[in-house]
């Protein structure tokens, strides 16, 4: 499945939906965010955890084994808050080298293809808007690629009702539901998609004061396609595509917050696995090694 996430984030703020924010830093950000949209134009999508709007920068490198594709990008993305209900992100990745390596055991074949697969992905942008402290909507589109991907080629729609519940002042865990609905091009249809997603965010040996210790994430991801795809260049009786699929993603990171500067900054790894069919859904591995910035 073809998404992304950077489940690292701050806790431990009891008061993130409904109070509005001093500008300040946070509109010092907003300019930020749309130079970093025009720079970062496409990317991979993120697979994050459910989490209410925020102030956070995060860029990391991504190691990916996908079908006997390997594949190594740059990751950047950018959420910026105005008040403590409403946010507005983009996620981008550029892709500098992909490699496919095929063998045949029992007849002694080994091929190594350079796929010339590099350059901007998939771009996302997106708005989170909290109106009560637990339950909020995500919207976000998908434009299409640039020549650092050959799969994802349409541009998408995504709803998202999400829902956090504060377990414990270091533990914050999320639920949503997903609609992806395709544009069309080139006469091909891409059926509705619908999903459901659960994380959790967890502090563990926390200073609430200094902002530092470890933080642990993970996010479960379960999608399926519910109608078939259609290719309007044929006749009608043989537009079905008969591509109906279902297929789950799953993320764990660890990330450490250090008290360098006077604002949260954590460095982190995460390990991601995927399987399913089509459109992003195929088997893969990836792991990934990042920074992350917040900004209160």
């Amino acid at each position: 499945m073809a998404a992304r996430m950077d489940t690292a984030t701050s806790t431990e703020n009891t008061d993130l939906f409904v109070t509005p924010r001093a500008a300040g830093r946070n509109l010092q950000l907003v300019p930020f965010f749309f130079v970093a949209f025009f720079v970062s134009a496409f990317a991979t999508e993120p697979l994050k955890p459910v989490l209410p709007p925020q102030n956070a920068i995060m860029v990391g490198g991504v190691g990916e084994l996908r079908d006997d594709v390997y594949s190594a990008d740059l990751k950047w993305s950018v959420e910026v808050a105005p008040c403590n209900c409403l946010s507005f992100y983009t996620d981008m990745s550029y892709r500098f080298i992909s490699y496919e390596w095929q063998t045949m055991l029992h007849d002694q074949i080994h091929e190594m293809v350079n796929l010339q697969v590099n350059g901007l992905n998939e771009s996302f942008v997106g708005m989170k808007f909290f109106p009560i402290q637990y339950f909020g909507l995500n919207v976000s589109w998908r434009f299409k690629p640039g020549d650092g991907s050959r799969v994802e080629r349409f541009e998408r729609l995504g709803i998202e009702p999400m829902g956090v519940y504060r377990f414990s002042p270091n533990m914050l865990l999320g639920l949503s539901g997903q609609y992806y609905s395709f544009i069309e091009d080139r006469n091909y249809q891409p059926g509705d998609e619908l999903g459901v997603k659960t994380s959790f965010v967890w502090n563990v040996f926390w200073d609430k004061y200094s902002r530092t210790g470890w933080q642990v994430g993970y996010v479960f991801l379960f999608r399926w396609r519910i109608q078939e795809s259609e290719n309007h260049n044929l006749a009608k009786d043989y537009q079905k595509m008969d591509d109906l699929y279902r297929g789950f993603r799953m993320r764990g990171d660890i990330a450490r917050y250090v008290g360098w500067f006077p604002f949260p900054f954590g460095m982190g790894m995460a390990y991601e696995m995927n399987r399913g069919n089509l459109f992003g859904f195929e088997t893969g591995h990836k792991v990934e090694l990042y920074l992350r910035a917040e900004f209160p």
